[in-house]
């Protein structure tokens, strides 16, 4: 005769198989929800990291809009004046004189870091700085973007980020 202590014995051997097979069943996706649970930081300073290259985008964004409204307003003042100017000399029986070129907008990148908006023939920029247009610059924070979400760049501050895009506009 078995006594109540070996029958619990014979029935938690058998539990303990059974354990085993659920185990073996439960396992692979277990190691795979843990494989993507250690990469959840990796994932989340990635992410930090682009998030922070599209507020940069956002802000010379608006500063590029503003600057290309003040522009606006001074093309508009310039061909007024041309057209007086052109009355004046048309009543003198002179030449009309050309009027000004429009001015190019663009984007000047730095290598202290500095993103601003500019003109073209600029004559106080920076002497490194490079050039871009708004559409070539919105391209590179993008590149750039892209590289920190897989992971190739991994700044060290927020302070980088601009010397990381003047790296991209370089290359």
């Amino acid at each position: 005769m078995f006594s109540q202590r070996e029958r619990s014995l014979d029935n938690l051997l058998g539990e303990t198989r059974e354990l085993k097979e659920r185990i073996k069943e439960v396992l692979p996706s277990y190691t795979t929800s843990l494989k993507e649970l250690s990469s959840l930081p990796g994932e989340f300073e990635r992410r930090f990291w682009a998030s922070r290259v599209e507020a940069l985008l956002q802000t010379v964004k608006a500063d590029y809009e503003n600057f290309r409204a003040k522009a606006q307003k001074v093309e508009f003042l310039g061909k007024f004046m041309t057209l007086g100017i052109d009355m004046v000399l048309k009543a003198g029986a002179m030449e009309p004189i050309a009027p000004p070129p429009p001015t190019q907008l663009g984007i000047s990148v730095s290598p202290s870091g500095k993103i601003a908006p500019d003109w073209v023939d600029n004559p106080y920029r920076e002497p490194e700085a490079i050039f871009v247009t708004y559409e070539e610059f919105v391209a590179i924070g993008q590149r750039l973007k892209d590289k920190l979400l897989r992971g190739t760049i991994v700044p060290s501050s927020e302070d980088e980020i601009p010397r990381l895009i003047y790296g991209e506009a370089s290359a």
